[in-house]
């Protein structure tokens, strides 16, 4: 006996996915990106703050001057 309900054809391609489908799944990587890039410019910054600060200092203390910034 064959059954009389209608079932899809195998090797059939699925609908294409509407952008807007692709952008919904695709967020989440997007924002954990953008955190991440966030958390490595904190860090350059950080970076470039310390080195400013220490430049600063071996001005003042060794080279018997002002800092470069005034």
């Amino acid at each position: 006996m064959t059954s009389t309900r209608s079932t899809p054809a195998k090797g059939r391609p699925a609908a294409p996915a509407s952008t807007d489908e692709l952008l919904s799944l695709m967020n989440p990587f997007f924002e954990a990106q953008r955190a991440q890039w966030e958390a490595w410019m904190s860090w350059q910054q950080s970076w470039a703050r310390f080195n400013q600060d220490w430049w600063e200092q071996w001005a003042v203390r060794c080279a018997g001057g002002m800092p470069l910034d005034g």
